[in-house]
């Protein structure tokens, strides 16, 4: 090349594109909560599955204001599930006695 001509660029290649894959849900892992005193965080492993049918395992990371109002929400959720629970247990008894009651006449 001579000092008066302008270098040659080669095209560089471009950039690999990904295809995003999306989030389908995240599960909690069975394993133990991970609280860091120094960093006031809690870790909690969790799964998460993507819609390509792919998974990977990391922790979410609650402040401890995001772990009391976690801890609010499944208190709530556990209070809804005993509930329904009752609920179909009453139901069923209910069906039962009845149908003993058609039975009897």
């Amino acid at each position: 090349m001579s000092p008066t001509s302008t270098p040659q660029t080669s095209n560089p290649a471009p950039a690999p594109t990904r295809t995003p894959v999306f989030v389908s849900h995240a599960e909690p892992l069975q394993r133990d909560v991970v609280y860091d005193h120094r960093a006031a965080q809690a870790a909690l492993p969790v799964r998460i599955h993507f819609r390509d049918g792919t998974t990977a395992e990391t922790v979410l990371v609650l402040t401890p204001g995001q772990v009391e109002h976690l801890h609010l929400q499944m208190g709530q959720a556990i209070d809804r599930r005993q509930g329904a629970m009752q609920k179909e247990a009453e139901e069923r008894e209910a069906a039962e006695m009845a149908r003993r009651e058609g039975g009897d006449r």
